[in-house]
């Protein structure tokens, strides 16, 4: 049985505020013998005082909370491990959880991290909370909740926004630049997000460079590998494509298991592109063509707003513009 703070204090015979700041080096004004007794029977009992606890009580709990749609989910995960690298460094630990892009799933968790005292939020959902009053001036019970969104909802904090349409401009123009004029897409279908940016880059690429826009080009699918191994097979069985640009990379393994399924080789007879650019690209051959995110800076950025936020929970943010690339 775990021994109390209580009975450390008994068997040493002092106080509980002497064993109390003894353990938070506040005792200095304890005698040599005394501290070491204390120490002595603390060590013997193999006692490890309860910080959460107290940490609770003095609202320093040193944790942040992480709600993400999916624990699988590339872009959430590569960032949060950014996020977890930074804010280590200065003391805090992360307690993530899994909403499944549920609504309601989401205010759970809120209603769950608070209870627990976490010093701060990030908040990955592909949900709009303009209309929603719980969080009011960036704070869910007076806890600095930082969206990670996409720029979706505009945070008291400053939002993180990514230049998305750039890079994939970039991407297709490379395509034509290599000679391809029927170019599939596989998006998003609207189900969790909306990721407009990307299929306006692919449109305004193909009208610039005088090639036609044909809905059989183009197909609706989760952003998953099963919806990518659908898009690609659709699009291979109906269409002349000779490249699919895909919204994201789990996609585009998909989209090269149904390339491999129809016997077409890629590179040669069929050009793959994905989007995110994350670990998942360097593991399957050919490599990926991938649009790259700034993971790094993007969990650096979202680490410092956090962190100010904890630290100065009234102050404006600025936002902050990031911008994704790709080269071949």
């Amino acid at each position: 049985m775990k021994v109390t703070i209580k009975e450390i204090a008994q068997l040493a015979g002092v106080s509980v505020t002497t064993v109390s700041q003894i353990l938070n080096q506040k005792g200095g004004r304890f005698s040599e013998a005394t501290k070491q007794r204390v120490l002595r029977v603390i060590e013997e009992q193999q006692y490890s005082p309860n910080y959460f606890a107290s940490n609770i009580i003095a609202k320093k709990s040193k944790t942040i909370g992480v709600i993400v749609p999916d624990f699988s989910e590339q872009f959430a995960s590569a960032i949060v491990r950014e996020i977890k690298y930074q804010v280590e460094q200065q003391g805090y630990y992360l307690i993530i959880c899994e909403s499944n892009y549920d609504f309601s799933k989401e205010r759970e968790l809120l209603e769950q991290l608070a209870r627990i005292a976490v010093e701060g939020i990030f908040l990955f959902t592909p949900h709009d909370y303009s209309e929603e009053n719980s969080i009011h001036k960036g704070r869910f019970q007076d806890i600095p909740v930082i969206f990670a969104d996409r720029g979706l909802n505009e945070g008291y904090y400053g939002t993180v926004k990514i230049d998305e349409y750039t890079g994939v401009y970039q991407a297709i123009k490379w395509l034509i630049g290599k000679g391809h004029r029927k170019i599939g897409l596989i998006m998003d279908n609207s189900e969790h997000y909306h990721l407009g940016e990307r299929y306006e880059a692919y449109h305004q690429a193909l009208i610039d460079h005088g090639l036609l826009i044909e809905e059989k080009y183009i197909q609706k699918r989760p952003l998953t590998i099963a919806g990518g191994y659908q898009g690609a097979t659709e699009l291979l069985r109906h269409s002349e494509v000779s490249a699919i640009f895909c919204c994201d990379d789990m996609v585009a393994i998909g989209c090269y298991q149904a390339v491999y399924d129809s016997e077409k080789i890629l590179d040669q007879e069929i050009t793959v592109v994905g989007f995110d650019g994350g670990e998942v690209t360097q593991f399957v051959r050919p490599q990926i063509k991938s649009v790259r995110q700034p993971y790094r800076e993007l969990g650096k950025a979202y680490a410092e707003k956090i962190q100010m936020a904890i630290e100065q929970p009234n102050r404006r943010m600025d936002d902050r513009l990031f911008h994704v690339s790709f080269e071949t």
